[in-house]
């Protein structure tokens, strides 16, 4: 098995909420140690690149430079690449607008600027989503307003079970906007993949993707036509594996269980 980059999605197989996973650190510290590229693609839309690298230092979990590929990162990069200097609504988090800056994007705050020169609405997890932002953005579609997000994840893990992730809100927008969104970026989209891979030098045959979600992971695995690795760890079940149209390459309990895996080959 010629497998020189591995991908990994965050929640549910590194860690759950705060809490890290058994074997999570010790596996990313073996499979560097032997040689193996390692990128981390997560739909996460709510820390934002800076909080994200300071929770896997909390964690223990080594990180190297270009090793984080989020779809906030990706979608703002995107966008950037599309409109230079675009202006953005943003229903989100201070991590997502970090990210949209960060790339140049200007984010308008003020509602006499929001309503008539946004660009693109952009949709992410927002603690404080509100009736007031709702409308906003339903205005600023009207006026012609593109819709993007960073994924479209109905719900993702949390420490005390699941809860509803920015998909949820970005149904809300799409209904009133009568239209799919413009640019969406995260799994089972490839972007992220395709952005990871590239950044590790790899070809999708010389790559895996770990996760929990036969949606998002092992969707986005297929998209980009990498192999995919199911953790039981997450979201899935394995009566949800035996029902599954697509099914992953490989299931495991954990990530603990994939450097055994990866000695036994094909």
């Amino acid at each position: 098995m010629n497998v020189r980059g591995i991908m990994f999605d965050l929640d549910g197989v590194l860690w759950r909420s705060s809490k890290l996973l058994p074997g999570a650190r010790e596996t990313i510290v073996e499979l560097k140690a032997r040689g193996y590229s390692v990128a981390y693609v997560s739909n996460n839309s709510m820390l934002g690149l800076r909080a994200m690298q300071e929770k896997f230092a909390k964690m223990g979990i080594p990180l190297e430079d270009g090793e984080l590929c989020l779809a906030t990162q990706v979608l703002a990069e995107t966008i950037a690449k599309k409109l230079n200097r675009a202006t953005v609504f943003m229903i989100g988090s201070k991590g997502f607008r970090e990210d949209l800056e960060r790339c140049g994007l200007r984010v308008l705050l003020e509602p006499e600027e929001i309503d008539y020169l946004t660009d693109y609405v952009v949709v992410g997890a927002d603690w404080e989503i509100n009736y007031q932002k709702l409308t906003r953005a339903l205005r600023c579609l009207k006026q012609g307003a593109k819709l993007a997000a960073p994924n479209a994840d109905l719900y993702f893990p949390h420490e005390d079970g699941l809860v509803p992730g920015n998909g949820a809100v970005l149904a809300a927008v799409a209904a009133m906007a009568k239209r799919p969104p413009d640019l969406l970026v995260g799994k089972p989209q490839p972007n992220l993949l395709i952005s990871a891979m590239e950044r590790m030098g790899c070809t999708p045959d010389q790559c895996l993707m770990v996760g929990d979600s036969l949606d998002t992971d092992v969707g986005a695995a297929y998209a980009a036509g990498v192999r995919s690795v199911l953790v039981l760890s997450g979201t899935t079940t394995t009566r949800d594996v035996e029902r599954a149209e697509k099914k992953p390459w490989r299931v495991i309990n954990g990530v603990a269980d994939l450097i055994t895996l990866l000695e036994q080959g094909e």
